[in-house]
């Protein structure tokens, strides 16, 4: 039985239908988070307008009739990529007033968000780009980035017992740069080591929160 995604938490559409958790037994749920794993990795390779329900039954490895089971369209496959990321987001967000404390911590952060972009970072590309011409997946999808982008500067403030000054743009700011650093490292391989840029990064973050 379908029910109405609870996703408003997650900055998404509330009327796409996606059968998840308790509406799935075991073996369902393992498909559609199959199917969500495998939509990612399609989604940074093809991007959002080059990917197809065929190409990403294809790497799920199971029918076009499955996905349609579970999702209707690409555009809910997105929407529940996106859910499950603004999710492993939040977990990683926390971690940060404990690890934001010291140079040390907030560097460790910072590789765990590269490793966090590792399997994640496909759905904000496939996100901008489906934006341009659904408005509707641009403004739930710029309210959970934004509430993403305040929870990491009030997370840092605790961290550091500083104030920050609009903490929305502050937390935009820096998550973009994470972002771009992540997508240029892996663009750049071979010119640019991670480990140097994951320090930099953080020494920028670290100099301007006491600044």
């Amino acid at each position: 039985m379908s029910r109405r995604s609870n996703s408003l938490d997650a900055g998404f559409p509330t009327d796409v239908p996606i059968r998840r958790g308790d509406d799935l037994g075991p073996k369902a749920q393992r498909t559609v988070e199959r199917i969500i794993e495998s939509a990612r990795g399609v989604f940074l390779t093809n991007g959002y307008a080059g990917t197809t329900i065929d190409e990403i039954a294809r790497v799920a490895e199971i029918s076009r009739g499955s996905i349609y089971t579970y999702f209707p369209t690409k555009r809910d496959v997105l929407v529940a990529v996106g859910a499950d990321s603004v999710r492993a987001t939040e977990a990683l967000i926390d971690d940060l007033g404990r690890l934001g404390r010291t140079r040390k911590g907030l560097t460790e952060w910072v590789a765990d968000y590269f490793a966090f972009l590792d399997v994640h970072g496909a759905f904000a590309f496939a996100w901008t780009e489906a934006a341009q011409n659904d408005d509707e997946i641009r403004v739930a999808g710029m309210k959970g980035h934004l509430r993403v982008c305040r929870d990491f500067s009030r997370r840092l403030a605790e961290a550091s017992g500083r104030s920050i000054d609009d903490p929305e743009t502050f937390g935009l700011t820096m998550i973009s740069m994470l972002e771009r650093l992540w997508s240029y490292g892996s663009l750049y391989s071979g010119r640019t080591r991670r480990e140097v840029v994951i320090d930099r990064a953080a020494l920028t973050i670290w100099t301007a929160v006491r600044a």
